[in-house]
């Protein structure tokens, strides 16, 4: 391994090489902790924010696994979420976590559309996320909040800011919604994610 800079992700290797990652994905994954420490779970957004956004993701719709979303440029809010649970799973396997999607309509456009985090659970037992956005509202929520619901009224808070209104959300374990698909490592689309996530919806927003 490299003592350099780099060299500052702690990993239990037969743990990595056991969920069938390899080295290259571990280099990836020290380039992307930007020579700083990864020591408890909250120091993941500090990697999740060194990806770029993918704006043009209607273009050409793509979920893409944990190992396509670390080796990649720009990702998604799906692909941030997967990529997190996936990093919390391989550094923090001790944490929960789960993910939270969230739906909304823009009333402006009639158009409906979702979001997707990545939750964990701190010591104390209060919930935080790990969010990739291009709206300023849906970002990162530090770890303080009661439970998986109180996250998600925030980010319905900042829908009904930004003029949009939040519908209806869920929280699953991947490994649960999805135990037919390889989120960690497959080659290729994973958007049959998206499916097994709006199926978790189960509670809604009442906006007055």
């Amino acid at each position: 391994m490299d003592s350099g800079p780099q060299a500052v992700v702690a990993v239990n290797v037969a743990s990595f090489a056991a969920l069938g990652y390899g080295e290259g994905d571990l280099r990836r994954l020290q380039v992307m902790a930007g020579g700083l420490p990864v020591e408890r779970p909250a120091d993941l957004r500090r990697i999740i924010d060194r990806f770029d956004y993918e704006s043009e993701w209607r273009a050409n719709y793509r979920i893409r696994s944990v190992r396509e979303s670390l080796h990649a440029d720009r990702i998604t809010c799906i692909d941030g979420a997967i990529l997190a649970y996936g990093l919390l799973e391989l550094l923090f396997p001790q944490t929960q976590r789960r993910l939270l999607a969230i739906h909304r309509r823009d009333p402006a456009k009639d158009e409906e559309c979702g979001h997707c985090v990545a939750l964990y659970w701190d010591g104390s037992g209060r919930v935080g996320s790990f969010s990739k956005s291009s709206f300023e509202g849906l970002g990162h929520r530090d770890a303080v909040y009661a439970d998986e619901t109180a996250v998600a009224t925030s980010y319905a808070e900042a829908y009904v800011a930004m003029k949009f209104t939040p519908l209806y959300f869920g929280v699953c374990r991947l490994e649960d919604a999805a135990p037919d698909l390889d989120w960690r490592l497959h080659e290729g689309d994973l958007n049959a994610i998206s499916d097994r996530l709006q199926a978790t919806y189960e509670y809604g927003f009442a906006v007055g």
